[in-house]
């Protein structure tokens, strides 16, 4: 879903130069922490086709996906594989 989201900014702005459409299909992957979405978007705002509004909502709903994607169990995997990657 978050993939297909970016695919169809992606198509909306470059296919159809629909940049309105593209930047509502990124905000709504950015918010689910999808990160090349994120970075379409700051490229749209450096270009002067997004908001500063635009680019910090999805930059904070970036950082709450990300944020509610953290677990314990994830830190411990990540520890793990860190610890075991040093001794092959």
């Amino acid at each position: 879903h978050v993939m297909s989201r970016h695919n169809l900014g992606m198509h909306d702005l470059t296919k159809r130069g629909m940049r309105e459409s593209a930047l509502r299909h990124f905000m709504i992957s950015a918010k689910m922490g999808f990160d090349e979405s994120l970075s379409m978007i700051k490229q749209m705002f450096d270009r002067g086709h997004a908001s500063k509004v635009d680019y910090a909502e999805a930059l904070k709903g970036f950082q709450i996906a990300i944020e509610e994607m953290k677990s314990p169990e994830r830190v411990e995997v990540r520890a793990y594989e860190r610890e075991h990657k040093s001794i092959n």
